[in-house]
């Protein structure tokens, strides 16, 4: 490998990095995110606020009169309902912007990642299309 080469690859990688940050950074600048109602189960049209809490109530209730496998299972599987709950109620919105922003945005988040791969994954052997000695 000539040592042109490896000063490139190094230039390359943190020039994509550094685009793949900005570009991240005003992509999460620009969507906002609202929430409902996060702990809602609905059953038949109704709202049942906390009835989301019962599984995980009565698992820990069995966690602790039997420690066993099975009280495991049901509070990891209760926490984890917990949070796709959560997940689930979240409402992202992109903010308005230019279409100039927007394809700068774009423009640095995917060249970077795009840099990053060419970089990342290079074939020594140089059948990507570089050469090295």
């Amino acid at each position: 490998m000539s040592k042109s080469n490896e000063s490139n690859d190094v230039v390359q990688f943190f020039v994509g990095l550094v685009m793949t940050v900005a570009g991240g950074y005003l992509f999460m600048q620009n969507v906002e995110v609202y929430s409902s109602s996060i702990f809602t189960f609905r059953l038949m049209g109704r709202d049942m606020d906390g009835l989301i809490f019962v599984p995980l109530i009565a698992s820990i209730i069995f966690l602790f009169y039997k420690y066993n496998i099975v009280s495991k299972i049901c509070c990891g599987l209760s926490v984890v309902i917990i949070i796709a709950n959560v997940i689930m109620n979240l409402h992202l919105y992109w903010r308005a912007t230019s279409l100039f922003g927007t394809l700068v945005i774009f423009i640095l988040l995917f060249g970077g990642v795009g840099l990053l791969a060419k970089v990342l994954f290079a074939n020594p052997a140089g059948k990507h299309g570089k050469k090295y000695d």
